[in-house]
C-alpha cells in the first residue's frame, strides 16, 4: 500500500499508511488523550521512548506537550516506518525513529505484517482472530453486519517480514540516557516481551509507563504485579467499547511520581486502581 499525505482536523500535514486507521488512531491520541490521565504523565518530560510508535502520532502529541524531551521511537512493520521516519522528519526533527521491534533479545524474527490494517500487525498476529474482532467492533460501531464482514476480511491479509529485534535495555545503553520518562508501549500481544527486554538495573530509569496490555492467561494481572514488584502504582482501564476484548490500557508510576497518579474515576467504565 502506498503512502498519502493528509492533514489532520487540527491541522498538522502527517504521512499516513492507511487513512481510515490513522483518523481512528489520531481520535483516541489527540481529542480522547488515551495516553493521560488525571496527572499522568508528570510535566517535565525529558526522555520518552514510544515503542510500537505505528505512524508516530503518539510520538508527535508528546512533543508538542513536552518540545524540549528526546523522543526515541520503535516501529518494525516496513510501510508504517517508512510514514514514521517522514512525520519525524517533518514534526520531531530532534527526535530518533527505529526500524526494529522492540523484544526480549537482540536478533531477527518473523513479523506478522497487515498492510491494510499495520496498526494491528505484530510477532502473535492471529488473521482469523483479529477478523472477528474487527468485524465485532465495525458492528458495534453502526456498520451493517455484511458490510462489516466484507471490511475485515479486506483489511486483515497477513504477510510476514524479517524485522530486526532489539530489546528496551540496548536501545537505553544506545541513546545513552539516564532515565526514560515516559515508556509507551502498543505491540499487539507482545508487551510480555518487550518487558522481558528490560535488564533489572534499568527498571530504576524508567519514571511513567503508558502499556497496552492483552489480557491472555492471566497476563494484566502478571503484569500488574512484576510492576507492583518494582515499586510502581499501577491503574488498570479499559474503554467500553472493549469490554469483551481483554484489551486493556495500564497506566504505571514509579517511586515519588506515583504520588501524582489520581485514583479518581476516569473516562472509561473499568477502573483499578493498586497501590
Amino acid at each position: 500500500m502506498g503512502l498519502v499525505r493528509r492533514r489532520l482536523p487540527n491541522g498538522l500535514e502527517v504521512t499516513q499508511v492507511d487513512p481510515g486507521e490513522a483518523a481512528v488512531i489520531y481520535r483516541e491520541i489527540f481529542v480522547e488523550e488515551s495516553y493521560l490521565r488525571d496527572g499522568f504523565p508528570s510535566t517535565g518530560l525529558d526522555v520518552i521512548f514510544d515503542i510500537g510508535a505505528n505512524i508516530g502520532l503518539a510520538s508527535i502529541f508528546f512533543k508538542q506537550r513536552h518540545p524540549d524531551a528526546l523522543v526515541v521511537a520503535a516501529e518494525p512493520g516496513p510501510d508504517t516506518y517508512a510514514a514514521l521516519r517522514e512525520n519525524f522528519d517533518r514534526h520531531v526533527p530532534s527526535g530518533v525513529a527505529h526500524e526494529v521491534a522492540v523484544s526480549d533479545r537482540n536478533g531477527t524474527r518473523r513479523f506478522g505484517y497487515y498492510p491494510q490494517a499495520p496498526a494491528e500487525s505484530g510477532f502473535y498476529a492471529d488473521e482469523p482472530e483479529e477478523t472477528e474482532l474487527a468485524r465485532r467492533l465495525l458492528v458495534r460501531g453502526g456498520v451493517p453486519a455484511p458490510a462489516a464482514e466484507r471490511l475485515a476480511r479486506s483489511r486483515h491479509r497477513l504477510s510476514h517480514v524479517e524485522c530486526r529485534t532489539v530489546t528496551l535495555s540496548s536501545l537505553i545503553r544506545e541513546h545513552g540516557v539516564d532515565r526514560v520518562d515516559l515508556l509507551k508501549i502498543d505491540v499487539e500481544k507482545g508487551e510480555l516481551d518487550v518487558l522481558a527486554g528490560i535488564e533489572e538495573p534499568d527498571w530504576a530509569r524508567i519514571g511513567h509507563l503508558a502499556l497496552e496490555v492483552h489480557d491472555i492467561g492471566g497476563r494484566l494481572t502478571r503484569v500488574v504485579s512484576m510492576l507492583r514488584e518494582r515499586g510502581f502504582r499501577v491503574a488498570v482501564e479499559q474503554e467500553d467499547r472493549l469490554s469483551d476484548t481483554g484489551m486493556h490500557m495500564l497506566f504505571a508510576t514509579a517511586g515519588r511520581r506515583a504520588a501524582s497518579l489520581s485514583s479518581g474515576a476516569s473516562r472509561s467504565s473499568g477502573v483499578t486502581n493498586t497501590e
